[in-house]
This record gives structure tokens, sequence and C-alpha cells, in this order.
């Protein structure tokens, strides 16, 4: 006597039917990633051209014992280059991956909204933050100017 039951079919893999992008789509997609592959490559460019003078300005601070401005200012910028590039050039990768893979665009593009999500987040802190540090000094400027 035998236990087995009817011999059920192996499982297909499913995928979801996603929206696929035409080839006029896939060109202009295309044309953004090729453009954003230039802009964070020149980023992290000059994220390093930063980092090199941060570098060179700690130590004419060290060997002066003069102020640690110029080389916090320069570090901060070197950090804020190089994470848009990292992130743009995520986000072309993305876009480019869009172009190149079939059943997987919105996932790609998805990915790529993600990481131009997150630089536009940081742009607007730091814009925040300087518009704030700005009220702050145009009002302690004020306030020093009015006491003499």
């Amino acid at each position: 006597m035998s236990a087995a039951g009817p011999d059920i079919p192996p499982m297909k893999e499913y995928k979801s039917a996603q929206y696929e992008f035409n080839d006029e789509q896939n060109r202009q997609i295309s044309g953004l990633a090729d453009a954003m592959v230039v802009v964070a490559s020149l980023m992290q460019l000059l994220g390093l051209a930063f980092v090199v003078l941060c570098a060179l300005a700690v130590t004419s601070v060290v060997q002066s014992g003069g102020g640690y401005g110029p080389p916090i200012g320069l570090g901060a910028a070197a950090l804020l280059c190089l994470c848009i590039g990292f992130w743009t050039g995520g986000s072309a990768s993305s876009f480019r991956k869009i172009v190149e893979t079939k059943n997987e665009d919105i996932w790609h593009l998805m990915n790529a909204l993600g990481q131009l999500q997150n630089m536009y987040g940081l742009l607007r802190t730091i814009i925040l933050g300087s518009l704030v540090l700005s009220v702050i000094a145009l009002t302690l400027i004020g306030v020093s100017l009015s006491g003499r």
C-alpha cells in the first residue's frame, strides 16, 4: 500500500509583471545615468582634493599651533563632496541597471530614488543648518554693532 499522493508538478518561479520601460524611455534614463556618473566622479575628485587640503591644513596647524577652523571646514567640505559623489554614483548605477536589466525596472528605479532621497535629505539639513547659523551670526553682529 502506497501512502504517496498524486504527483504534484514542481513550483515554477514566480516573477511579478513589473513595468518595463520602452526604448525611448531607456535612452532618456541612460542619458541621465551618464550625466550622473560624470557629476559623481567630479564630486568624488573634489572630495579627495579637499581631503588633501585638509591634511595639509592640519599639518600646518599642528606645526604652528594655530586655530583648527580651516581644517575643520575643509574636512566638512570633503565629507559633503564624498557623500554626494557616492550617493549620486549609486543612484546612477541603479538608473543604468534599469536600462540593462529586464523585469527589474521598478526595483532599480526605487533604489535610485532612495539614493537621491538620502542625498537631498543631507543637503536639506545642511541648508537649514546654514540658515540658522546665518541668523545667529547676523543677530550677534547686530548686537555688537548696537552696543558701540
